[in-house]
């Protein structure tokens, strides 16, 4: 299928249908000698998974003219990406306790996967904040449906180069800011992005902090029940 078309994918509502379908059947096939908190995180697992993957599968093959179209129709709003983030981070809080309850209770073999799914968990908790962040972003500077590139270096973000940015550019912004809680090289215009700029940082900020206080409380955990 040529890169320039739109595909099913590209209604969310599908994609969510999708992800919640894939979370059901996780939470059905996984056996039941696992305890239930860790049924209902990996079946979580598998629906941010499957979102991230039908999430980046639209985006990395939508053309900037695919992207006037779509944008609309892709964005998330500020509520929205307020409860994703919130979500998020409760959701790898929790995996963060569950593993460091879970240490104290179970055999080297069960300690290592629950790990490797507090990892998955954190990972796409993490991943996924940015990921709206991006589309939201995209919308801004899309958002009329036939934004130019002069027009929108006049309303919203200045990207350095003389193409119409795609997805890869707007990934490449909310991540930078969600490493480093920073603008890159990419030029703020617009108040209100910035005030949105501001909030991701932020938000980025005790999200990263918190991800690694909880993590240095593991590997205090692990050592001192290596004692």
């Amino acid at each position: 299928m040529a890169r320039s078309q739109l595909t099913p994918f590209h209604n969310p509502k599908l994609r969510l249908l999708l992800v919640g379908v894939t979370t059901a059947i996780a939470a059905i096939l996984l056996p039941e000698w696992l305890s239930l908190p860790i049924r209902l995180l990996a079946a979580w697992d598998a629906g941010m998974i499957c979102l991230l993957v039908l999430t980046w599968w639209v985006m990395l093959r939508s053309t900037p003219a695919m992207m006037r179209k779509v944008a609309q129709q892709q964005d998330v709003s500020r509520l929205v990406i307020s409860i994703v983030v919130t979500t998020a981070a409760v959701v790898s809080v929790l995996a963060i306790a569950l593993m460091l309850q879970e240490s104290k209770q179970t055999s080297s073999i069960l300690f290592a996967l629950y790990l490797a799914l507090s990892l998955v968990t954190i990972l796409s908790a993490w991943m996924l904040v940015h990921t709206i962040f991006a589309l939201h972003y995209a919308h801004g500077y899309y958002r009329d449906g036939s934004q130019s590139l002069q027009e929108a270096k006049a309303e919203e973000l200045d990207f350095p180069g003389e193409v119409d940015p795609d997805y890869w550019d707007f990934l490449y912004f909310s991540f930078v800011i969600g490493m480093t809680s920073q603008v890159s090289d990419v030029e703020i215009i617009s108040r209100s992005l910035r005030k949105l700029a501001l909030l991701h940082s932020i938000l980025s900020f005790f999200f990263n902090t918190m991800v690694l206080a909880m993590s240095i409380n593991i590997v205090a955990s692990l050592i001192q029940g290596g004692k």
